[in-house]
């Protein structure tokens, strides 16, 4: 018996102990892995070719035509949300998400090409097209039944959202992929902010029924912000100091990014000593050693992130946001220390101090485990 199914017999024991279900507990017959990975590829390769008589039919008969691959594309998209509704293997959902995603690509590019053919040449460097784009995967999550499909129509939102905030932002002609920081840095605190609240509302999420629709988002939320973070700990890099001298300006973006970051895992952590019900004394403690730890790591806003998805993951006993979690702590320490607008001397200060900051904070709270908090 393989090491889930014990697992899940043993779950459904005790629910069964506490009067929460009833009989015995459903058979699940689960396909071999190299049997789904054979399937799914096979659902991929039928897509392929599929698409490529598709495709290729529509550019060459309304090649200029925008309106008519936007139409294409919103069929496809009809069809793949079709086969998801009917239900089906794994080699159908694969071939409806490669489906709806050219379908996606195709409608996407018909509008551009349509609105260009009216006269609206710069249509995608506008914030409401990407606006307009947000909507429309936003759209898809609802509609689509399956949760791969609305992780990544989830993505898609968030990439729409980020375009939106890019071009909406006033910013210089010399600097526009340095604007990036300032676009980033507001959304990435805002992602780890509905993440924690997602985290914190689960289980009401659970009663009303609105688990399966809200779980792939916050899943794609957490992605996209440590993704976000990422990026804005990685431009403090100043390579844009070899193309305008005036780059160090947006430097301030970090920080504030950073310290946004610093509030929402400061947040969590204060709604979570009340959630056991610790002292005053102790919530004050880890608030203290909350804002150090953030204040120290406010120029690389992707370790903070990975910090949140850390904590979050240990909440919500998930692997794969701890997996997230760690790679951005990783990846955000890395880019910091090769940042060049910091010294070594500082950078080694700041991370020496973090480590010192939570071996502290780790032996204070051993010391107090046989306390009230830690029953």
């Amino acid at each position: 018996m393989s090491t889930t199914l014990q697992t899940e017999q043993r779950l459904w024991r005790e629910l069964a102990a506490r009067g929460a279900v009833q009989g015995e507990c459903p058979e699940h017959s689960h396909a071999p892995w190299a049997v789904r990975c054979l399937m799914g590829a096979a659902g991929w390769l039928g897509a392929l070719f599929f698409q490529m008589f598709l495709v290729g039919t529509v550019f060459v008969a309304a090649r200029e035509n925008g309106v008519a691959m936007a139409v294409t594309g919103l069929a496809m998209i009809a069809l793949a949300a079709l086969l998801y509704w009917r239900g089906g293997g794994i080699a159908a959902s694969q071939f409806a998400l490669a489906v709806s995603l050219c379908g996606q690509g195709m409608a996407v590019y018909g509008l551009v090409e349509a609105l260009g053919s009216l006269g609206f040449k710069r249509v995608a460097e506008t914030a409401g097209f990407w606006a307009g784009i947000a909507l429309f995967e936003g759209a898809l999550v609802v509609l689509v039944p399956n949760r791969l499909h609305r992780l990544l129509s989830g993505l898609g939102v968030w990439i729409g959202l980020a375009g939106a905030v890019h071009f909406g932002l006033p910013r210089g002609a010399t600097d526009d992929w340095l604007a990036l920081t300032w676009s980033l840095g507001w959304l990435a605190p805002l992602g780890c902010a509905l993440v924690a609240g997602f985290t914190l509302a689960e289980a009401r999420a659970c009663a009303a029924g609105r688990h399966a629709l809200l779980e792939p988002l916050a899943d794609a939320t957490l992605l996209a912000a440590l993704a976000m973070a990422l990026v804005v700990t990685g431009m403090s890099h100043p390579m844009a100091w070899l193309f305008e001298p005036e780059a160090g300006r947006l430097s301030f973006a970090h920080w504030i990014g950073g310290a946004l970051l610093t509030l929402v895992l400061a947040g969590f952590a204060l709604a979570e000593c009340r959630r056991l019900a610790v002292g005053s004394a102790m919530q004050a403690a880890v608030l203290a050693g909350t804002l150090a730890f953030g204040a120290l790591m406010a120029a690389a806003p992707a370790v903070v992130a990975g910090a949140l998805a850390l904590a979050l993951a240990l909440r919500r006993a998930s692997m794969a946001w701890m997996g997230l979690g760690i790679a951005a702590i990783a990846i955000g320490f890395v880019w910091y220390y090769s940042a060049l607008h910091w010294t070594l001397l500082a950078k080694s200060v700041t991370l020496a101090a973090a480590g010192a900051l939570l071996l502290a904070g780790r032996y204070w709270l051993l010391r107090g485990r046989t306390g009230k908090e830690f029953a």
